[in-house]
């Protein structure tokens, strides 16, 4: 019984045919994953901000404090008196991992733990985790308008506003994505920043900030004031009313001169001081 067998040239074929499908499936499947995750993060700040508004319901209309202690900003590293926002949402969320950014590649244990700063030994390790990873999430608050930094040096206190004094709340940004650090290249690294620091502090109670952002130099982290836009050219955020959305990233500096921490169009500026 003769037996026919594929020939050189036909198998060539069949491999050449697998090679284009595969040329042109590889980017669609990379795409679809990168808008899955796009879809995640913008899921994550939904909700986020839901519990931030659920935390105002208990503590009297007030906005999240960026940090809640005694003894204000010198109390951080003391693990049994402070906490920052992350950890002060989470009866509300009850998921550390929703505060990561799905399209950050340093959004790991590893990297917002910071595990070699908690040692095993410490009968607070879990506290200090916790408050490592929430002080690296890639949700960046708002302090400028939401929580304020207020006092001396020695004993900054980081007050929650009321919500009832935002005029525009579904105009005004409650956390953008965010980085903890940029290499030399601009890459992101560490992780994301529990606070991001808006362009202007027009209108903003705030007794202290760290200076006009660096606009202009894609390798520092104050070149959007801590924002970054993991998406290439657009970043998530979401408002005081509640919802959550994507814009390009010039609505960061949307009406402001960040250069100059000037805001010279309030219509368009997103961040605060358009109060009752």
């Amino acid at each position: 019984m003769n037996k026919r067998a594929f020939t050189l040239i036909e198998l060539l074929v069949v491999i050449a045919i697998i090679a284009i499908l595969a040329a042109i499936l590889f980017p669609v499947f990379a795409q679809a994953k990168a808008a899955a995750k796009k879809t995640a993060n913008l899921s994550n700040l939904k909700q986020d901000i839901t519990s931030c508004i659920m935390y105002g319901g208990d503590y009297d209309d007030t906005s999240v404090p960026l940090q809640s202690s005694q003894n204000g900003y010198g109390d951080t590293g003391n693990f049994l008196l402070v906490k920052n926002r992350g950890q002060l949402i989470q009866p509300y969320m009850r998921n550390f991992l929703l505060l990561r950014n799905p399209l950050d590649p340093n959004a790991t244990d590893t990297t917002l733990q910071q595990a070699a700063s908690c040692p095993g030994a410490n009968p607070n390790r879990q506290t200090c985790l916790e408050y490592n990873e929430t002080e690296r999430d890639d949700h960046g608050y708002n302090f400028f308008y939401l929580s304020p930094m207020i006092g001396p040096a020695n004993n900054i206190q980081f007050v929650g506003r009321s919500l009832t004094s935002f005029a525009r709340p579904a105009q005004t940004i409650n956390n953008v994505d965010s980085m903890w650090d940029r290499t030399g290249s601009g890459a992101p690294s560490g992780g994301g920043n529990w606070f991001v620091q808006a362009p202007s502090y027009w209108n903003s109670a705030t007794q202290w900030w760290f200076g006009a952002w660096d606009f202009n130099n894609p390798a520092s982290w104050f070149q959007y004031g801590g924002a970054f836009d993991y998406m290439k050219g657009s970043v998530g955020m979401n408002f005081v009313d509640g919802h959550a959305k994507v814009y390009p990233t010039p609505a960061l500096w949307a009406g402001a001169d960040p250069i100059n921490a000037a805001v010279f169009d309030a219509d368009k500026y997103l961040w605060g001081g358009h109060l009752n």
